[in-house]
């Protein structure tokens, strides 16, 4: 009886530290499709330049990143100002830190905002910045995301030792 207690507290701990882990690796997944939306979106103003509309349709999105995406453009279509829409979608991203929730707020705003070639030139500019982002959440993601479970797991261990 004793095992089988100690097997689900471990299982258990072994959850926990996984569910803690969550944030790091929804911040990797989030940078990682705001970078792909970034060089697409360079792409789609160097060559196609089409509406943003049409252009955000075909999109292969997921998780946070398209459930902000979309939130915003649908804030937008509705006639509330640009600023106003970011704020309303910001509600359920904590695992953003404050200056990565300003770098997006600019970036939204910025978009379809001026000619094709200073939006080429200000996109471009971000792109460096976003990558750098991208590779630091992978590494945090790496890094912490293995440790949180492992530390559950142990913690799980240390109960069943006590426990026996």
């Amino acid at each position: 009886m004793k095992l089988a207690i100690g097997i689900a507290i471990v299982c258990f701990c072994g959850y926990c530290g996984r569910f803690l882990s969550k944030k790091y690796r929804k911040r990797k997944e989030f940078f990682g499709q705001f970078c792909l939306f970034n060089n697409r979106f360079l792409n789609e103003i160097s060559y196609y330049r089409r509406p943003l509309s049409s252009f955000l349709e075909g999109s292969g999105y997921k998780n946070e990143f398209a459930a902000l995406l979309f939130a915003y453009f649908e804030d937008l279509r509705q006639n509330s100002t640009k600023k106003s829409a970011m704020q309303a979608c910001f509600s359920a991203y904590d695992f953003l830190k404050a200056d990565e929730k300003k770098l997006i707020k600019d970036y939204f705003q910025m978009l379809g905002k001026g000619d094709s070639r200073s939006q080429k030139e200000y996109f471009s500019a971000v792109s460096a910045t976003l990558t750098e982002i991208k590779k630091q959440t992978a590494a945090e993601a790496e890094k912490y995301g293995g440790l949180y479970v492992k530390l559950g797991v142990l913690l799980g261990l240390t109960v069943l030792i006590v426990i026996i």
